[in-house]
Formats: structure tokens, C-alpha cells, sequence
């Protein structure tokens, strides 16, 4: 079933305002926040115990998650991060180093490998432009990420945002799916259940 033109015009309004909100960051927030939400993020008990852990590596106004890899990394933790196959298709890629990335598409950073992970992951911190407090979230449009969890339905999904892009409400349809929690700056919002 394909998204009506209501929702599809809906929610490229809502990324312009939350990209525009995101913008307005001056730098110095940008790493405050992101440090904060980092140090909320590694004091979670859910990543404590994860052994495996698919995560994205930000570019551009996202919060940095580079250090967070670091930290990952450095505690033990086996890795994945997206590579995009095509315009359909996302994949986890096994990663531990970062010589073994290299500019994709838009700039972002990404293996040169595309060979998916072979396991499943406990957790997944999963990007997005906004969420709501029910652990909805709009993405860039592409819809990679809820193509592969429609794949991949195991593990935690927790997405680290700045609090301005926790909004009340989002356009959704009936691919989208949910994540579990949601750690800003100011807040930790447990969701009831995700898809």
C-alpha cells in the first residue's frame, strides 16, 4: 500500500521544519548536547549488556556519534554500520576500524565492504529527523530504516536526538515503526512498545 499524497507533503513540511530547527544550533550546543546525550547513552543498563550493537555514523547537523563509537569500540563491543547498497536497500556492515570507511553517498562516511553482518543485534541506535513521544520517527525520506526493520525486528531501538526534534505529533503511515526509547539532552522517553 503506497503513502497518500497527504502524508507524503506532510512529512516533507515537517523534515524543512525539523532540519530548519536542528540548523539553529549554534556549535557549541550542538557538542554540549551531543556530549550529554552520549554520557546518557553509555549509562544505559540496555547498552551495558548488548554485545552487538548497529549503529550510524552521523554527519552533517546529526548528533555526533563518533565518540559514542569510540567508546563502543574501546569497551569490548562488536559493531555494525549502514552502507547503502541501492535505492532500496541498507545493510550492516561489520565495523572496528575507522580506515575502513570511506565517503558515500552525500559526503556521509560508510564501508568500503558490503558484506552484512552474519548476527542478529541487541541494539540498534537508530538516526532520524524527528520522533514523537509513541517512539514514531520521520527520516530523511528514503525509508532505509524501516525497510530493514521490517527485515530485522529483534533488538533495542533507541534513538539519541536533540530535544527540539521530539515533536507531539507525525504524519505516519503504516510502514513506519516505532523505536523504544529516546534519549535527548533533557529526557529519557521510554516508549510502551515498538513494532
Amino acid at each position: 500500500m503506497h503513502m497518500t499524497t497527504a502524508i507524503k507533503n506532510r512529512k516533507a513540511a515537517m523534515r524543512e521544519h525539523l532540519k530548519a530547527a536542528r540548523s539553529r544550533l549554534t556549535a557549541e550546543q550542538h557538542a554540549q548536547y551531543s556530549d550529554r546525550i552520549v554520557r546518557q547513552l553509555l549509562s544505559l543498563p540496555e547498552i551495558d549488556a548488548a554485545d552487538t550493537l548497529f549503529i550510524y555514523i552521523s554527519a552533517d547537523m546529526e548528533l555526533n556519534t563518533h565518540t559514542l563509537i569510540n567508546t563502543l569500540l574501546n569497551d569490548g563491543k562488536t559493531l555494525a554500520v549502514p552502507r547503502i547498497l541501492d535505492r532500496k536497500t541498507m545493510v550492516a556492515v561489520a565495523f572496528d576500524d575507522w580506515n575502513q570507511l570511506q565517503p558515500a553517498q552525500l559526503g556521509i562516511l560508510a564501508p568500503v565492504s558490503s558484506e552484512p553482518f552474519p548476527g542478529r543485534f541487541d541494539v540498534i541506535i537508530t538516526p532520524g529527523l524527528g520522533f514523537t513521544p509513541k517512539g514514531y520517527r520521520i527520516g530523511y525520506g528514503a525509508g532505509y530504516y524501516d525497510r530493514w526493520f521490517d527485515r530485522h525486528p529483534e533488538g533495542i531501538r533507541i534513538a539519541p536526538a536533540f530535544d527540539l526534534q521530539l515533536v507531539d505529533d507525525l504524519p505516519i503511515d503504516e510502514t513506519d515503526c516505532p523505536v523504544h526509547r529516546i534519549i535527548t539532552e533533557k529526557r529519557d522517553v521510554v516508549v510502551p512498545s515498538g513494532c
